[in-house]
């Protein structure tokens, strides 16, 4: 379905046709991604929230401020990274997303991660980290490590929702962002 795609462009459009699972009949929006089509980093997300899928965007709501916070505190901006969710279609009633809906997003996500060519992937949230790094993993196990990835290392990390709901610190995650942007430096 993706191999024969050159561009994010054409990746975007295709996508935004997709109906692979039952996500695509409740979104109001695909939430494809967003950011620099040569970044360095690649942050990955867990599902798009209600303000995402109203406009098309990643982490433009209360965690996206967070999240900006945490990159400014890690010298980077949204422009130096480019950042998506394991799926593109929010799960009703924000629930996380089941393992046939991140099977069905995969091959977007590839192909995502194909054409961007990241040096890092930022995995935020144990979803994300279930998704890419190991379906069993715990986060509080992999947080602040670096694994081998295929052509990239992942750097498991809080989701920013998680200092919005004060069970982290924002130290925590804004220190993984800046291991994350040292590595390659």
């Amino acid at each position: 379905m993706t191999e024969n795609i050159s561009s994010l462009g054409t990746l975007q459009r295709l996508c935004k046709e997709c109906r692979n699972c039952s996500l695509a009949m409740s979104r109001q929006s695909v939430v494809f991604g967003e950011g620099n089509p040569a970044a360095k980093i690649f942050l990955l997300g867990e599902a798009p929230g209600a303000q995402e899928d109203a406009c098309g965007r990643p982490f433009v709501g209360r965690a996206g401020k967070v999240l900006d916070q945490l990159l400014s505190a890690a010298g980077l901006t949204r422009q130096d990274v480019f950042i998506t969710g394991s799926v593109k279609c929010r799960p009703p009633k924000n629930r996380n997303p089941y393992r046939n809906e991140l099977a069905a997003c995969r091959p977007w996500l590839e192909k995502q991660l194909a054409l961007i060519k990241p040096q890092v992937v930022v995995c935020l949230g144990l979803v994300a980290v279930q998704n890419i790094l190991e379906p069993k993993a715990k986060l509080t196990e992999v947080r602040g490590r670096c694994f081998e990835g295929p052509g990239y290392r992942i750097y498991p990390t809080y989701h920013p929702a998680a200092v919005l709901r004060g069970t982290v610190k924002a130290e925590l995650p804004a220190a993984d962002l800046k291991a994350a942007a040292r590595s390659f430096l």
